[in-house]
């Protein structure tokens, strides 16, 4: 029986004049979150738009994530990236995965902001890696209101973030419940936010703000006097923004993240600060040779004490002239 050959698909080229009117038309597009990496993003368009103030840059995201992006002044359009076919565009660049493949190309001495290696995929080396993040006083006075709504303790607003996206990057119930009580000791009032309530925080008397509209969440941490964050969006907003942060990182290296943050205070068992450390920040979490589950070693070491030490530099670095 003769080999039946499949019919090649049909290519499209565009005539001179399409061409023509889209020759300016720039696409990239990540067909996936996190809220974090969305956020990075907003890095790199100024310098984009810098080099050809007529080009027309496209962004494609889920559409879950267009409240994080949407107001950038150098983008000009946001498409869902779920129904997009690259093939009505000129130029497309895919963000999705090169980052996660120079991160392990590169690990352990991964050495490059994500901005900077979705720029690099795209050909661009940047300068100015500013989130152009901007609300007005409306959004700042509500996102003031809800978190003064749950308060229950007087003092600075403090925003502790304890999960991130991923469960190796969770603090641990007794770290939370030292670091929350000592926070309380200094005469913080401390409060959260999460896309769902949290039992380990509501358990000691922490209001976690959750199920947040993504502008509600940006005002909510707009509001805080200082951040505390594992690796999550919340530390890259706070960083994007200037709030005083103070990251608290495990498998992935926190002073390259947060590269571009010049507020951050980072909290790591790292080779370059604790010369005892021999294994990390490994960015090996799928294979780390000393567990296979989410409790990694640098996780469980560290402690409280690490975490307030962090905190108390970053309040030392940027005090408060004075709170409402």
């Amino acid at each position: 029986m003769p080999k039946i050959l499949a019919r090649p698909k049909k290519i499209v080229i565009p005539n001179i004049r399409s061409f023509y009117e889209r020759r300016n038309e720039i696409l990239i597009f990540r067909n996936m979150g996190g809220l974090g990496d969305i956020l990075m993003h907003r890095m790199m368009f100024e310098d984009f738009k810098n080099m050809n103030p007529e080009m027309e840059l496209i962004f494609a995201c889920p559409y879950q994530f267009h409240d994080a992006v949407k107001d950038h002044p150098f983008i000009d359009k946001v498409i869902d990236s779920r129904h997009l076919d690259v093939h009505d565009f000129n130029m497309v660049y895919n963000t999705t995965n090169c980052c996660s493949r120079y991160e392990m190309g590169m690990a352990p001495l991964a050495d490059k902001h994500r901005s900077d290696i979705w720029a690099n995929h795209c050909g661009v080396e940047l300068k100015n890696h500013n989130m152009h993040l901007s609300f007005s006083d409306e959004e700042l006075e509500e996102g003031l209101k809800l978190v003064e709504s749950v308060r229950n303790q007087a003092g600075p607003r403090v925003l502790f973030c304890t999960k991130s996206a991923m469960q190796s990057k969770n603090l641990i119930e007794g770290q939370i419940v030292d670091t929350v009580r000592a926070l309380k000791d200094l005469g913080c009032f401390v409060y959260s936010t999460h896309i769902y309530p949290i039992d380990e925080l509501d358990a000691i008397g922490v209001p976690v703000l959750h199920n947040l509209k993504i502008r509600q969440w940006m005002t909510a941490i707009m509001a805080a006097d200082y951040v505390i964050s594992v690796d999550s969006a919340v530390f890259h907003f706070a960083g994007g923004v200037g709030k005083p942060v103070t990251g608290i990182f495990t498998w992935a290296d926190g002073q390259i993240y947060g590269k571009h943050y010049p507020t951050k205070t980072i909290v790591q068992f790292h080779r370059d600060t604790h010369p005892e450390w021999k294994c990390g920040p490994c960015y090996a979490w799928p294979e780390c040779p000393f567990t296979s589950g989410a409790l990694k070693p640098c996780l469980t070491r560290l402690n409280a004490n690490m975490i307030m030490k962090g905190v108390k530099e970053m309040m030392t670095k940027y005090p408060l002239t004075g709170h409402k």
